[in-house]
Parts: C-alpha cells; sequence; structure tokens
C-alpha cells in the first residue's frame, strides 16, 4: 500500500511537468511557423500564431492591436530584401489553458534601398490561451530590446570567389 501512494504520488508531480513541456513545446512550435512565415514574408503566418484580441505592449507601454500591426508589418517585409526571426524559450509557465512565456527574439533585417543591415534582440513576456487545442498569443509584453548595425556585405565581393594563392 505505501508503495502505491509513493507510485501515485510520483506520477501527480510529473503530470503537471510533462503538461507543461507539452504546452512549451506546442508553443515553440508557433513561434517557429511565425519565422518560417516571415521568412517568406507571409503576412498572414506571421501573424497566425495571435488570438483575435492578441495586444502587444512596446517597452515604454505602448499598446497596438492587430490591426495597428498588420501595416508594420507589410512595411517592413517590403523595405527588407530578408527578414528573419528566431525566438527561443527561456521560461514557461503553465497553469490549465493558459501560459506565460517568456522569449527571446532574435530579428535579423537586410534591408533595401542602402540603408543599414541590423539585428534586433528582444526580450519578452508573452501570454498564450489554448483555444480548440492550439495555442494562441493573447498579448506579447516587451520587456527590452536591443539594436545594433550588422556589418554591410557588398554583392561585388560576394559574387566574386577569393583568389587561390599561387604553389611555391
Amino acid at each position: 500500500m505505501k508503495h502505491g501512494l509513493l507510485v501515485f504520488a510520483t506520477l501527480a508531480t510529473l503530470a503537471p511537468t510533462a503538461l507543461a513541456q507539452d504546452a512549451q513545446k506546442a508553443i515553440q512550435a508557433q513561434y517557429d511557423k511565425r519565422s518560417a512565415a516571415a521568412l517568406k514574408r507571409d503576412i498572414a503566418g506571421a501573424l497566425a500564431i495571435n488570438a483575435p484580441e492578441f495586444i502587444s505592449v512596446g517597452t515604454q507601454g505602448q499598446k497596438q492591436t492587430l490591426a495597428q500591426i498588420k501595416p508594420l508589418l507589410v512595411q517592413a517585409f517590403a523595405k527588407s530584401k530578408s527578414y528573419a526571426v528566431v525566438s527561443k524559450i527561456t521560461r514557461c509557465q503553465v497553469s490549465g489553458d493558459k501560459a506565460t512565456v517568456s522569449v527571446t527574439d532574435t530579428v535579423k533585417i537586410l534591408a533595401t534601398n542602402g540603408t543599414i543591415p541590423q539585428e534586433l534582440e528582444a526580450v519578452s513576456e508573452d501570454s498564450w490561451v489554448k483555444k480548440s487545442g492550439q495555442w494562441l498569443r493573447t498579448q506579447s509584453k516587451r520587456l527590452s530590446e536591443k539594436r545594433k548595425a550588422l556589418p554591410a556585405t557588398k554583392p561585388s565581393s560576394a559574387a566574386r570567389p577569393s583568389p587561390t594563392p599561387k604553389p611555391k
């Protein structure tokens, strides 16, 4: 009897951990879908991880809805040669059908028209809800961000191979 209670207690403590791991895996898959869509400049795909009521909160507390974000994303994709997003979950806390996730996004933008390529690293706390079996982001609160210019690459040097040293 004592052994049976110990097994039950162990399973009870593992169950929430397994649920949290499953949720984190599913949420990371959502971030990965957004990244793949951004690479293809697919606006609908990049926004598909968000619930209709999604709100983005900037570092200064400014709020934006999906309707406000969409034209900004259209503009960002139009002005860039490449737009790559990599998201990494650093913490995931799950309670039933809700989750709070700390995430670090690294965004690399190779812009057109002679503008400087840049990289943005942003840390956010995202709220998620599971609806109809799918995790959807309801809020993203930007905690910090760092921007830096990336080294410019010259198309002519990328097209030409380096000269081969002559044997002596």
